[in-house]
């Protein structure tokens, strides 16, 4: 279970424990359950297949081999880029922040952007889950890519506040994966299952101010967005991973704060 300061020191440690081959160490960065999502196009070789996945133990999550792959092809290190804090609370954060990977020669191999969910229980803060975007390439403008992200949530939203629950479903990417407060992450694996939970929310109006959708890190198949809601008086901030499926953006995973 994860046992750090801060919400920052866990998102270093990933890293330093993964470069050393600190399986243990590795392992222990993360908070249980923990949920990895990627929002990777259904035919990419990404490592970590299949692109939703739910570890209950550290023993779950260490079951596969990775370093052997990754040397397989020339990866030597990885360095984190510089963490950004999007939303926090005093026990859950949202940390923009990614990695690059590299070759004993010191060139780089890959890239990715990542929003990871931290939270903090009795022992320190942890990571909860990894959404990952699996699709990014620097230097590339993924402007385009960035508008649909947005309008997709915004959609999503609306349907939702408008208490058109069975559409709000049907615009969801499955297992639909919920991040929740420390220690809760639950998958849907239907419209029908969504719309059931839905159905128990309450029937008051659910507003989504228009311009609170924001983008924080995106690919050419995913993009993690931030944006708030509001019922009555009381506003809530998420982040929403949304995916390219089957040329349609749809939300794939949300974390409230």
């Amino acid at each position: 279970m994860g046992h750090y300061e801060s919400p920052e020191a866990a998102y270093f440690a990933f890293l330093e424990t993964f470069n050393a081959r600190d399986t243990e160490g590795w392992a222990g960065v993360n908070s249980w359950p923990h949920a990895r999502v990627s929002a990777a196009a259904p035919d990419s070789t990404v490592h970590w297949r299949p692109p939703t996945r739910v570890f209950n133990t550290a023993e779950e999550y260490l079951a596969e081999p990775l370093w052997d792959d990754l040397e397989a092809t020339g990866w030597a290190r990885s360095e984190s880029m510089p963490p950004a804090v999007v939303q926090a609370s005093d026990v859950k954060a949202h940390i923009a922040g990614g990695w690059t990977r590299y070759n004993a020669g010191g060139r780089a191999m890959a890239s990715n952007r990542i929003v990871y969910v931290m939270t903090r229980t009795e022992d320190g803060w942890g990571m909860q889950a990894q959404l990952k975007t699996d699709s990014f390439v620097e230097g590339v403008d993924f402007s385009t890519q960035q508008a649909a992200a947005v309008d997709a949530v915004e959609s999503a939203l609306e349907l939702l506040g408008s208490r058109r629950i069975e559409a709000y479903a049907d615009s969801l990417a499955y297992p639909f994966t919920l991040v929740g407060p420390p220690g809760v992450v639950f998958t849907i694996e239907s419209a029908a299952e969504m719309a059931e939970a839905m159905r128990g929310v309450g029937d008051d109006r659910l507003d989504a101010p228009a311009g609170s959708a924001q983008i924080v890190n995106c690919g050419s198949s995913g993009a993690n967005v931030a944006f708030r809601v509001e019922r009555g008086v009381v506003v809530r901030r998420a982040l929403a991973l949304v995916g390219l499926r089957l040329g349609v953006w749809r939300m794939l995973a949300v974390s409230g704060i």
